[in-house]
């Protein structure tokens, strides 16, 4: 079974933020959890990206820095929400392809004609964030905010297809393509510019 959960990357600089006290958050263990520049990723196993982005909003406040989370779902895809200080948010599928998917083929499970599974899968897709492009832009602005200059094509690529940048992840095996969603958005967190541990 994969992992279901919430990730927040925050610069907290070492510290629990208080907006995380009641979550029984904790720093994820994988190697890009702790970071440089005051930044570490905790780990909720709540669904808390499903509202109106309340408590990134609270840790943006809390930081006075930009947060960024993703729900994981089972390790096959991801939403990621990214929001500053200001408000000002942005949103997307991690492997949208793979959402997709799952979303159908669960409806088809439950009886649904697939047709009907198809569509219903389809608004579930365009009820949350923008497309990979549109997010892209949104994150260079959010990587801005926190003081990191990135390119847009990166964070595009891993939105698009949970994979890292580059011709390196196409020209493997095709058994050995599959990416954990937890581990395609710590890749994004690269991407964004958060420094790791020692830089």
């Amino acid at each position: 079974m994969g992992y279901w959960g919430t990730l927040i990357a925050v610069r907290s600089g070492g510290d629990l933020p208080h907006g995380l006290g009641g979550y029984n958050a904790e720093v994820r263990e994988h190697d890009g959890a702790r970071r440089g520049d005051g930044w570490q990723v905790y780990d909720l196993a709540d669904h808390v990206l499903d509202g109106p982005r309340g408590l990134l909003l609270e840790l943006a406040a809390e930081s006075a820095s930009p947060v960024v989370g993703a729900y994981i779902a089972d390790s096959d895809y991801g939403q990621v929400v990214g929001v500053d200080p200001s408000g000002e948010a942005w949103g997307a599928w991690l492997s949208p392809n793979t959402a997709f998917a799952f979303e159908r083929e669960e409806l088809t499970a439950k009886g649904m004609p697939r047709a009907e599974a198809t569509r219903q899968a389809r608004d579930v897709m365009a009820r949350f964030g923008m497309s990979p492009a549109q997010a892209a832009r949104h994150a260079v602005a959010w990587a801005a905010q926190a003081g990191y200059n990135v390119p847009a094509r990166p964070i595009r690529q891993i939105l698009r297809t949970g994979r890292p940048p580059g011709l390196s992840a196409q020209l493997r095996l095709p058994w050995k393509r599959y990416v954990f969603a937890e581990d395609g958005f710590f890749d994004l967190l690269d991407s964004l510019g958060l420094p790791k541990a020692g830089i």
